[in-house]
């Protein structure tokens, strides 16, 4: 009999999830003398996994677990990075502030299946793991940059029906995923940052909470004390961040250092694009034919 399961788990899809060992460039990226405004927006961009192929992996996935008698349905799930939460200030907008306080600036996606939930027994299933990813689960693909993946039973069959080989599956979601932290690692000692904090500081003297010396000390006394008073130190927050230009001044700092690790990447850049295409075009197909 056939047991449903639908979302669940990052333990299962996910750029970040995909990878048994993040491996994150540790070099130092030197500041650029001819930054490129707004880059960090295309940097964004480019970290998150395509989205067709993605879908694509999904109903793989979901097809060849149907073939092991699972009814089970990936969660649908891009993971977006945040470079200015990358150095320790996740964007809030006054807007986000005043619906959800810190909501916002908090963890996104799915979360691994608490225990004792129908999620989490499923998990598990020595039986549901070893059709989800292969026997002797979990297995490792070989490594690209130093970094493995699950990429046995059913996720490794979608990763090579969607992006040709387990190595382009990583290169495509994870390791663009992680390009860029050698680059926010390098800002966040920049002088700029020091700057944009103080400004802020300033402008949060003069309100109901002038004890904060920095945007984190606001965000984890908000999430300490939740309610309503949450929400009114994050909208204090986020109108001192708007009255600064603080998110602008990061933005700054941060594109000095993302366009010397933008040019750096160039050829991963154009290789990741490839494969990218090639592997929306498969999904495209695929899903086409599995909802035939």
């Amino acid at each position: 009999m056939k047991r449903t399961i639908i979302g669940a788990a990052v333990l299962v899809t996910g750029a970040a999830a995909a990878l048994t060992a993040a491996s994150i460039p540790s070099a130092s990226v030197t500041s650029s003398a001819e930054p490129v405004p707004g880059i960090v927006r295309q940097a964004e961009a480019y970290a998150q996994a395509d989205a067709t192929a993605e879908k694509g992996m999904r109903e793989a996935i979901r097809v060849c677990m149907a073939g092991a008698g699972y009814n089970y349905t990936p969660p649908a799930t891009i993971q977006a990075l945040d470079l200015s939460g990358a150095i320790g200030f996740p964007r809030l907008t006054l807007e986000a502030a005043k619906a959800n306080g810190y909501a916002a600036t908090g963890p996104q996606g799915p979360q691994e299946p608490a225990q004792g939930t129908v999620e989490g027994q499923l998990f598990s299933d020595p039986a549901f793991m070893t059709a989800l990813n292969g026997k002797g689960s979990p297995t490792t693909a070989s490594t690209v940059q130093g970094t493995g993946t699950v990429a046995g039973g059913c996720r490794g069959e979608a990763m090579t029906k969607i992006y040709g080989s387990a190595e382009n599956y990583m290169l495509a979601t994870g390791i663009a995923y992680n390009s860029f932290f050698p680059a926010t690692l390098s800002a966040s000692g920049d002088s700029g940052l020091t700057k944009a904090v103080q400004d802020w500081q300033t402008c949060m003297k003069e309100t109901a909470y002038p004890s904060f010396s920095n945007p984190q000390q606001a965000s984890d006394a908000g999430k300490a004390v939740g309610g309503q008073e949450e929400i009114r130190i994050a909208v204090t927050d986020a109108t001192c961040r708007e009255h600064t230009g603080f998110h602008a001044a990061i933005d700054k700092v941060l594109d000095r250092y993302v366009t010397t690790r933008m040019r750096e990447l160039t050829p991963q850049i154009e290789q990741v694009t490839q494969i990218r295409k090639t592997a929306a075009a498969n999904a495209s197909a695929f899903t086409a034919a599995a909802t035939k």
